[in-house]
C-alpha cells in the first residue's frame, strides 16, 4: 500500500502539473465575488495555496464575499475582506456575479441541474450517494451498520423518500449499511423510506447468506409495489447484452438519466467469488452533462494475471458494448471496480473510459486497492482520490459537485468544509 503521502500526491496530479497548469490560468476580469456553498454552516478555510495539506490564512464565513482574482482548476483564488490572498475549494463556495450579464439562449433544465455525489469512506465497501436537489439515489451501502446511516444524519443529505437504492451485488460490503438506514436492525435514529430497489438476482447459489436473504426480505416488504426490481435484468435489459445503449430518467428525478450496461442474474464463471462479482450491475449516471460510471465489483481479469491484463468476465462484454457503440463507456468520473483489485481494470477498460476524476473506495480490510492498478491509472490529467488516505473509517468522504453544464469537481468532502 503506498503511503499517504504518496496517495495524496498522487490524487493532486502531482505538483509541477498543478504548477503549471496555475501558471498558464489567465487572471478572472470580472468584479465577481466567491462565497460559501449554501450547504456550509459555518465557514470554508483559505489556504495559502491550492492543495488540501497547503497552510491556513483565514476563514471565508458564511454570507461573507471574496474578491475573486484568479479561476484554476478546481479552487478559486480570492482576495478576503481583511485584505489576505488564498484559494478556496469550487466544490464548497459559488460565484456571485457583480453585474448582470447578457441573457444566454435557453439551455434544457437537464443540462443544467445542480449535483452532488457522494463517495463515501466506509472502510470497507462501497457506498454512493447521488443528491440533485430534494432527490436522492443510493448506490451499495458499505460494510459498515454505522457510517451510511450516521454520515445521512450528520449532513441531512437525504429528503425523504429516497427515490431508489441499488446493490449491485450480493457480498456484504455493498449492502449491510443499508440496514441500518432504512430501519432494518431497530438502530436507526431516523428511518429513510425507499421508493425503487435494483438488485441483480443471484440467488448466491456457490455460497449461501442467510442475513442477505434477510435482507432482501426486508427491502421486499418495505417498497411499494411495482418498485421491487430483482432480478434487474427483467425490467431493464442490460446494454451489454443488447449492445443498444437506451438511457431512461426516474420519474420524480428531473435532470438525471441511467443507462443499465450490465447486470446478470446467472453469472457463469467457475470461481465462486468471481461469480458474485460477475452478477454486478454497472450504471452509466448522467447529470448536467457529467457522466459517471458506477461499476460495483465488476471483474476483468484474472487474479494472478500479471500487467494491464487480458480484458475477460465483465469488461469484456464492456469493451464489446463500446465497440458497437463507440464512447459508450466514456465518463468524467469512474468509480474504479472492486476497489482497485487486479481482478479488474484492464488497460484497455481504462483507455476507453479515459476518466478524470478516479474515485477507489478502498477495501481496507482486504487491503486494496493494490498500487499496480493504481499505476495503470496514473497520468498528468487525471485526479486520483482514495478513500483510505487516513487508516480510520468514516474520515474520507469524497463530493463530486456540479459547477457548470458539463463541468465537475471532485475533492474530500472536509477539504475547505472545516466546522461546516
Amino acid at each position: 500500500m503506498e503511503s499517504d503521502v504518496h496517495q495524496r500526491v498522487s490524487a493532486w496530479l502531482c505538483g509541477a502539473v498543478v504548477v503549471a497548469l496555475l501558471a498558464a490560468w489567465p487572471l478572472v476580469a470580472s468584479a465577481a465575488t466567491v462565497t460559501p456553498a449554501d450547504r456550509v454552516q459555518q465557514h470554508i478555510i483559505v489556504r495559502e495555496e491550492p492543495t488540501r495539506e497547503s497552510a491556513e490564512v483565514g476563514k471565508l464565513r458564511k454570507n461573507e464575499q471574496a474578491e475573486l482574482l484568479e479561476a484554476p482548476p478546481f479552487w478559486y483564488k480570492v482576495r478576503l475582506p481583511s485584505g489576505e490572498i488564498g484559494y478556496v475549494s469550487k466544490a464548497w463556495s459559488r460565484l456571485i456575479d457583480a453585474a448582470p450579464t447578457p441573457a444566454a439562449p435557453a439551455v434544457p433544465a437537464t443540462s443544467v441541474t445542480a449535483f452532488n455525489i457522494h463517495f463515501l469512506d466506509v472502510g470497507t465497501g462501497d457506498s454512493a450517494i447521488i443528491d440533485i436537489g430534494d432527490r436522492e439515489v443510493v448506490i451499495d451501502g458499505g460494510d459498515s451498520v454505522r457510517v451510511l446511516h450516521d454520515y445521512c444524519a450528520r449532513t441531512g443529505v437525504i429528503q425523504d423518500p429516497i427515490e431508489l437504492a441499488v446493490v449491485t451485488h450480493g457480498d456484504s460490503d455493498h449492502w449491510k449499511g443499508l440496514n441500518r438506514l432504512l430501519g432494518f436492525d431497530g438502530q436507526a435514529s431516523h428511518v429513510h423510506r425507499l421508493k425503487e430497489f435494483w438488485e441483480p438476482g443471484y440467488s448466491r447459489d456457490c455460497s449461501q447468506l442467510d442475513s442477505y436473504d434477510e435482507f432482501i426480505a426486508d427491502v421486499r416488504g418495505s417498497v411499494p409495489a411495482g418498485g421491487f426490481h430483482r432480478p434487474l435484468e427483467t425490467s431493464h435489459a442490460p446494454a451489454a447484452k443488447t449492445h443498444r445503449l437506451e438511457p431512461f430518467s426516474l420519474a420524480d428525478v428531473p435532470g438525471l438519466t441511467i443507462t443499465v450496461l450490465h447486470t446478470e442474474a446467472n453469472p457463469t464463471a467457475t470461481d465462486c467469488a468471481y461469480r458474485i462479482n460477475d452478477a454486478s450491475i454497472v450504471l452509466l449516471i448522467e447529470v448536467s452533462g457529467v457522466r459517471f460510471l458506477f461499476t460495483g465489483d465488476a471483474n476483468g481479469k484474472e487474479r494472478d494475471e500479471p500487467g494491464p491484463g487480458t480484458p475477460g468476465h465483465v469488461e469484456q462484454q464492456l469493451l464489446a458494448l463500446n465497440a458497437a457503440n463507440p464512447g459508450a463507456l466514456k465518463a468524467d468520473v469512474l468509480k474504479v471496480p472492486h476497489h482497485g483489485s487486479e481482478t479488474a481494470s484492464t488497460q484497455a477498460f481504462i483507455d476507453a473510459v479515459d476518466p478524470k476524476f478516479v474515485i477507489i473506495s478502498a477495501s481496507t480490510k482486504h487491503h486494496l486497492p493494490k498500487d499496480t492498478v493504481v499505476h495503470r491509472y496514473e497520468n498528468a490529467q487525471r485526479v486520483i482520490l482514495q478513500t483510505d488516505a487516513h487508516r480510520e473509517n468514516d474520515q474520507d468522504h469524497i463530493v463530486c459537485s456540479g459547477s457548470g453544464p458539463g463541468q465537475v469537481d471532485c475533492n474530500f468532502r472536509d477539504v475547505l468544509d472545516d466546522g461546516g
